[in-house]
């Protein structure tokens, strides 16, 4: 790790391209195409594209059937259509937009707290539990709930896969996990100093309690033994007999230690190995050892410190068509809107709108391919005769081609109106039926 981050994640970068020249080659997928046409077969099988058909409804419980038992071969490309909450296919041809606004909504369910009704959700999908619980810094790691019941196990396999194959495709997401879970991922033992990256108040409770005196640690009574989960009354033994073994001076430093092994490796090594099988299925150990677990959790979701987007950097990078020229005066309302109107928030909803990641890219908007485009749609001057209720009601909203990275914007006559018609489009949560 002794280049810079930014050269390592071009070398992690170029090693992606690599492997996926061979697992996503388009060339060698037209000859199958081709082939298949000649002798009557199915498309799909003849090439390195998975289909996928999905209810929004029943997102997760859909993708976890239909993708993991893929394996690696979920390095492919995948091809997803949703189908909505009335069974009807939604429209938009998959070409990566939709897999990418998928991904995002998959990882978004799986990592979320359950409902306050859980008896409402389903047994099959994850807001019926929490495999994730949120630490005292409000990051996730293994729920210690679940870590005694192996059947959770293919849960844990699948969001390893999920969140690899995010990082596969380079598409950021939002889970924010603990630096000792991240430390599991690189295959580092955590120690008793990773303690206050996942429970700060425990981690200071031990360090008092190994400068306190003979008889003050006498007085505690304390024995090996921990609680898992705080409101839970039995105690797992750090030791054979630990719940026999009282804490002396001599001994507080090995109690200490041991507590963070049993907390922070031990406890939910089951679900972390279930985790890692799925999530080594896209991206090798030796690949993500380019990286500290401080890095490792920007390279899953984007640098936090950035509040919103970084509006100057995507106008910098940003191309037009149309008609459109950045000179003109509804393009400097269009980025005087984004920049100063939009909340942090709306940005990043604006940015899902347009390129269905809400995350800015690792390598900068740069390295968006294709190059992110503002194209005009020409609204007729009819429209304009008549009263500007009838026209906020008449004109369409602004739509786009998240797999072009294209925002397919109307030339409003005024800047009221076009900030308007834009926070309609991406509060909307509509997808690809809006357009």
């Amino acid at each position: 790790q002794c280049l810079p981050f930014d050269r390592r994640v071009k070398l992690f970068d170029t090693l992606l391209q690599v492997d996926k020249s061979k697992t996503q080659d388009d060339a060698a997928d037209m000859q199958g195409a081709m082939l298949a046409m000649m002798r009557g077969e199915d498309f799909d099988q003849a090439t390195s594209r998975v289909s996928v058909e999905i209810r929004r409804a029943s997102l997760y419980q859909d993708s976890m059937e239909q993708l993991n038992q893929l394996g690696p071969k979920l390095k492919r490309k995948v091809k997803v259509s949703f189908i909505n909450q009335h069974g009807a296919p939604e429209p938009g041809i998959d070409g990566g937009g939709v897999f990418k606004e998928f991904l995002d909504d998959l990882i978004k369910d799986a990592f979320s707290p359950p409902p306050a009704d859980a008896a409402a959700a389903t047994s099959s999908d994850t807001s019926s539990f929490q495999l994730f619980a949120v630490t005292p810094l409000e990051t996730l790691m293994v729920n210690p709930r679940y870590t005694q019941d192996p059947q959770y196990l293919t849960h844990y396999e699948f969001l390893g896969r999920a969140v690899g194959k995010a990082v596969y495709e380079s598409i950021l997401v939002e889970p924010q996990f603990c630096l000792p879970f991240l430390n599991t991922l690189l295959s580092k033992s955590n120690t008793l100093e990773d303690l206050k990256n996942y429970d700060p108040e425990y981690y200071a409770s031990l360090v008092k309690l190994m400068t306190m005196s003979r008889e003050d640690i006498a007085s505690t009574g304390l024995t090996f033994e921990v609680n898992i989960y705080p409101d839970q009354q039995d105690a797992v033994e750090l030791m054979p007999g630990g719940s026999n073994k009282l804490v002396t001076k001599d001994n507080v430093i090995q109690y200490a230690h041991m507590v963070s092994h049993r907390l922070l490796n031990q406890q939910a090594a089951p679900q972390i190995r279930a985790f890692l099988r799925g999530f080594r299925d896209l991206i090798p150990a030796a690949w993500v050892r380019l990286f500290s677990s401080h890095e490792l959790q920007k390279l899953v979701s984007g640098d936090d410190s950035v509040q919103g987007i970084d509006v100057p950097a995507l106008k910098s990078c940003m191309t037009y068509a149309a008609g459109y020229h950045p000179s003109q005066p509804v393009m400097d309302w269009f980025w005087d809107i984004l920049e100063h109107d939009l909340t942090p928030q709306q940005q990043c909803q604006f940015l899902k709108f347009m390129t269905s990641c809400s995350r800015q890219p690792l390598l900068g908007f740069g390295s968006l391919d294709p190059r992110p485009c503002i194209q005009q749609v020409r609204l007729s001057d009819a429209l304009f005769v008549q009263s500007a209720e009838k026209i906020a009601k008449q004109l369409p909203l602004p739509t786009s081609a998240t797999c072009m990275n294209l925002l397919k914007l109307p030339n409003y006559r005024n800047k009221d109106l076009m900030r308007q018609k834009l926070l309609a489009a991406i509060e909307s949560g509509s997808g690809f039926e809006l357009s």
